[in-house]
């Protein structure tokens, strides 16, 4: 199992989501899996799914765009602590738990990996994946 966190401007984690064996789908619309209040997000943005060892990532044709490491993806293979933009909404995937410290933050290095452009991510996820 993974995790993918939703992370606040300072890089803290705002909230997690369990990533099993069902494919979840992350959008602003009530019908995604993970819904995030970002109008710059599509109604259903992308999709996160596991694959044998493997965990995919695939932009649902979206309006601005799915960002992985920096890169705009169509679909991608998701490593470790990769940063993913979607919007103006930042998350981390990580197929490990994170190891907590005393503010839960994560380390610089990881949200330093933006997308290009003036990114602002959006702390207030709407409802947990199931």
């Amino acid at each position: 199992m993974a995790d993918l966190y939703l992370l606040t401007e300072d890089g803290a984690v705002a909230q997690r989501w369990a990533i099993g064996d069902q494919a979840a789908a992350v959008g602003r619309d009530d019908s995604a899996d993970i819904t995030i209040h970002d109008d710059t997000l599509s109604r259903q943005h992308f999709m996160i799914w596991r694959e044998g060892n493997d965990y995919l990532i695939k932009d649902l044709n979206s309006q601005n765009g799915t960002w992985v490491g920096g890169q705009r993806v169509q679909g991608a293979k998701l490593c470790q602590n990769v940063c993913i933009a979607a919007g103006h909404t930042l998350f981390m995937f990580s197929e490990h738990p994170l190891s907590a410290n005393p503010r839960g933050v994560i380390p610089a290095v990881l949200t330093s990996r933006l997308a290009a452009g003036d990114t602002r991510v959006f702390a207030n996820a709407a409802k947990p994946a199931a």
